[in-house]
């Protein structure tokens, strides 16, 4: 296990990457979670690549969570003659409501109720927002919408359609969502990442799929990437268990400039939640066909880390492009590069003031100060709830925290916030001599020299709620010892 960057990856697992062996490769390069995207392929397809993480684990000892990307509500094109059509700067188009083979001057959405929803002035966008139209009229008696060109492109088939001042009254969760989801608690699913969210109610339908299906441990990441997720950004972060800057449909919602300021933002409340943020959408969009990226590509991904994002994610570098193991090990270097530069203390001082304040925050704080003063290589926390290590990561201590823990779902859970690397064991030391030796021992197999300050922490006696101890020892030459 490599444990030297705090900042996780999300692998986006596809047709490059979707046998075990890439896999691998992958997880040594530095990938923490694989996703899935579910709006393409079969369930037959995507159990395999449940089973590759399954294997990983049981042959590598490799904890690596599944996430499941759900479709969502989304609107797109219906066919187009010869599978495209081109559209002229300042052409009158026609957006019917029902199903057609479309031209440039007429085709149809997949959402039949686009034309009650949509008003005159707004803009729709096809195809991450290439071309940009803006509704002129209502043909009421056609139920057609009347737009306006405002540059050329070419569509292709099934495109995206954004409609960035448009409310839409799409029902949130549909039957292909259901069943996929429903899918995901019957398999080893750890995430939800819902597409398309817009109010808290949207979480909360999800929610009661997986609690009908006798998973309550599975955590609901949020995607954000449109104007009323935002607006309503608060609720959803409250009622979601983590959440995605989902930057591509977000750009298209609203203007491009703005996206830097919402992920910002975004970051920051979801660090003062204890939450984790995951931030994705072509970040080193060129390695899909280089081998290495731009220079902008690599301060994205590092004013990402700056940011303190939990996490960062590659979607078709890692799914289909040519380089996705280089894509990989490119977001590990710039992420154990930029975290030497964070302000470990500032960051420790404000996890706190935005607490509770409580003891088990005041624990953590003192835990994240200690490490700064000490030099800390390791933090060794053995918990059986999953509240102590959330604030442990919302601290941000300046090295990694090691989660113990014989509940291998917190342990998944745990594998997307920052800092926090998980371990299973069937059995918790009951006495904090015990943990101590396993504490030494996990910090000799990780590479920490000796001579080293770690710190290990917990609850005490093992089952307590709280963490009630912190014990600063050093790493020296123990024998292994099977606990």
């Amino acid at each position: 296990m490599n444990i030297s960057k705090k900042t996780k990856i999300v692998c986006t697992i596809g047709p490059a990457s979707d046998t075990y062996e890439r896999c691998v490769e992958l997880f040594n390069a530095g990938m923490n979670v694989m996703r899935i995207n579910f709006s393409h392929g079969s369930y037959e397809e995507h159990l395999k690549k449940i089973e590759i993480a399954q294997r990983m684990y049981k042959e590598n000892n490799m904890i690596v969570p599944i996430m499941l990307d759900t479709k969502g509500p989304e609107i797109r094109t219906h066919l187009f003659e010869n599978g495209s059509a081109h559209f002229d700067t300042n052409q009158e188009v026609r957006i019917t409501m029902k199903e057609v083979l479309g031209t440039n001057e007429k085709f149809s959405v997949t959402y039949s109720e686009l034309f009650n929803d949509v008003e005159v002035g707004h803009h729709i966008k096809l195809d991450d927002g290439n071309l940009d139209m803006i509704v002129t009229k209502k043909d009421y008696d056609n139920n057609e919408i009347i737009c306006k060109t405002l540059n050329h492109h070419t569509v292709k088939d099934r495109r995206g359609v954004n409609c960035p001042e448009t409310e839409i009254h799409m029902a949130y969760i549909s039957e292909k969502d259901f069943n996929d989801i429903t899918w995901g608690t019957k398999h080893d699913v750890t995430f939800i990442a819902a597409s398309f969210v817009r109010t808290k109610e949207d979480v909360l339908a999800i929610r009661k799929i997986l609690l009908d299906n006798d998973r309550p441990d599975m955590r609901i990441i949020s995607k954000i990437e449109n104007p009323q997720a935002l607006t309503n950004i608060d609720s959803i972060i409250e009622v979601s268990d983590g959440i995605m800057v989902a930057r591509g449909d977000l750009g298209v919602e609203i203007p491009a400039e703005d996206v830097p300021v919402a992920q910002r933002n975004i970051i920051e409340k979801c660090r003062v939640a204890g939450k984790p943020v995951i931030t994705a959408t072509q970040m080193l969009d060129s390695m899909k066909t280089n081998p290495n990226p731009t220079r902008a590509e690599v301060s994205d991904v590092a004013n990402a880390v700056l940011m303190t994002t939990d996490s960062v994610m590659l979607s078709a570098e890692s799914a289909s492009g040519e380089y996705p193991i280089e894509s990989c090990s490119m977001q590990a270097k710039i992420a154990n590069k930029i975290e030497n530069y964070l302000p470990y203390s500032q960051l420790a001082q404000e996890a706190f003031e935005t607490s509770n304040k409580n003891n088990n925050d005041a624990i953590s704080n003192a835990i994240a100060t200690t490490a700064i003063l000490i030099g800390a290589k390791l933090i060794v926390c053995l918990t059986e709830t999953d509240e102590s290590i959330s604030r442990l990561s919302k601290a941000r201590p300046c090295c990694p925290i090691i989660s113990v823990s014989n509940d291998m779902r917190l342990c998944k859970g745990d594998a997307l916030k920052w800092g926090v690397y998980p371990i299973y064991i069937p059995y918790i030391p009951q006495l904090i001599e015990e943990m101590e030796v396993f504490a030494l021992m996990k910090a000799r197999q990780l590479g920490i020299p000796s001579g080293s300050p770690i710190i290990l922490t917990g609850g005490s006696p093992t089952g307590s709620k709280n963490t009630n101890f912190i014990k600063i020892i050093t790493v020296n030459e123990i024998k292994e010892v099977e606990l």
